[in-house]
């Protein structure tokens, strides 16, 4: 009997490993971009890892992973802020600066330290499209909305990024 449950439940693990190690960055920079730091991004990829290796047998076009397990992914993330919204701190303002203060520390890019100021909703788009290379489709679909609101919002996102790096040049 237990023979029976085991090859029900059996993953290719090896198959399963190897997508992993291929959408190992895209995970990290997915988590990082939405959580903004290593603790709570780490915890959303092992909650993932185990969610979707638990599920993977139910995912029918293994061509749509990477697309699959970043909707576990942005998910997951969601759930840890969603969580934290619970917490009540004494001091917000000493939280906010500390958190202002850890992503300039963090950041070792023009680019990222562009990005961190843009609003959430359009600094999720702009990774999922340029680090994660997935198409208007694809995080259309991921994000459960219309792919009309996936280009507004890079259009946005763009002339945004385009008006934090003219203000910094003119400031240097």
């Amino acid at each position: 009997m237990d023979n029976v449950r085991e090859s029900e439940n059996c993953v290719d693990k090896e198959e399963f490993i190897s997508l992993i190690n291929k959408n190992r960055l895209k995970l990290y920079k997915t988590a990082i971009s939405i959580l903004k730091n290593d603790e709570d991004a780490n915890d959303a990829i092992q909650e993932t890892l185990l969610s979707s290796y638990k599920n993977y047998n139910s995912l029918k076009d293994k061509n749509l992973f990477t697309t699959w397990i970043i909707r576990i992914l942005i998910n997951k993330c969601y759930d840890i802020i969603n969580k934290k919204k619970k917490i009540v701190y004494i001091d917000d303002s000493m939280v906010q600066n500390t958190a202002s203060y850890y992503d300039k520390y963090k950041s070792d890019s023009i680019l990222e330290n562009v990005l961190s100021e843009l609003d959430d909703e359009l600094k999720e788009i702009t990774l999922l499209y340029y680090y994660d290379d997935l198409s208007v489709t694809a995080i259309a679909e991921m994000l459960n909305i219309p792919s009309g609101t996936v280009k507004s919002r890079l259009s946005r996102a763009r002339k945004k990024i385009l008006e934090i790096v003219k203000k910094e040049e003119g400031e240097e």
